[in-house]
């Protein structure tokens, strides 16, 4: 049981984290669409992101919204689903109050993940309403 955020614990928690991703029924499927046979590179930027997530690290290069909308449209299923999956993860990996923080930063990144994904989505239905309604 790890009772500090480390790289070595944030490489085990990614690790088992996305391993239980990979099975799960509802997130597999849209992971390994995405993903294909490239999980070594994910797992990698996964470590990365939390590492910079946690420890400051500014080792993660990239942007999770962008990321996030080129999936099939994720709902708030699929954002309770993952966070279920990482509470149980940091809670058998780390100690109750380190488990409270890591759980505290994937919904605050849910959160926001989501409200941008819905925003976009609306946008995309509202412009092309406004569309098909000029060419009617």
């Amino acid at each position: 049981m790890y009772h500090t955020v480390t790289d070595a614990a944030i490489g085990d928690i990614v690790d088992t984290f996305y391993s239980k991703v990979r099975s799960d029924g509802l997130l597999g499927p849209i992971f390994d669409d995405a993903i294909g046979d490239d999980w070594a590179s994910h797992l990698t930027k996964m470590k990365a992101f939390w590492s910079s997530v946690l420890l400051a690290s500014c080792t993660y290069k990239g942007s999770p919204i962008i990321a996030h909308l080129e999936l099939p449209r994720l709902t708030h299923y699929h954002f309770e689903r993952w966070l279920k999956l990482w509470d149980e993860t940091a809670v058998a990996l780390f100690s109750e109050e380190v488990a409270a923080i890591l759980l505290q930063k994937a919904q605050m990144m849910g959160a926001r993940l989501l409200h941008v994904i819905s925003q976009y989505h609306e946008t995309v239905l509202r412009d092309t309403a406004g569309a098909a309604l000029q060419t009617a």
